[in-house]
């Protein structure tokens, strides 16, 4: 029931969001598509918002308290664990650019194969997440 309440809440929110944006001119949002691509995936009132959100989000890679091939190699876990056929390549990349070895682009990935595992057999199991929030304490 948490997870519905927090996923309709959500969806208000952005809706409304969405709705508070000011129309842009053509030529404003042709600016922004050209600035980055990727503002095409959000809809053309939503362009301004949504570009401003990139930037400031990949300055966590850059900027952020983790070194950024770090940031990268942590992406990367995440997005093989999401199985985001886009952003494997991407944080490849980038984290090959920063200097990145193999062996730590598969154990980035390895990582992640065995978070979800473990996950898997906790949930799966219904081991009793109290108990096992005790169990770190010791």
């Amino acid at each position: 029931m948490k997870k519905l309440n927090l996923v309709l809440t959500a969806f208000f929110l952005t809706t409304i969001f969405v709705q508070a944006q000011e129309p842009i001119t053509d030529a404003k949002h042709q600016d922004l598509l050209e600035k980055n691509p990727f503002n095409i995936l959000y809809p053309k009132n939503f362009t301004e918002a949504s570009a401003a959100y990139f930037d400031s989000a990949m300055k966590m890679y850059s900027n952020g308290p983790i070194k950024e091939k770090e940031a990268h190699l942590a992406a990367l876990a995440t997005s093989a664990a999401t199985k985001c056929e886009y952003c494997i390549p991407f944080h490849i990349a980038q984290a090959k650019r920063l200097g990145a070895t193999e062996d730590e682009l598969k154990a980035a990935v390895q990582i992640a194969a065995d978070v979800m595992r473990m996950s898997t057999m906790f949930y799966g199991n219904e081991f009793d997440l109290k108990e096992f929030k005790a169990m770190l304490k010791n």
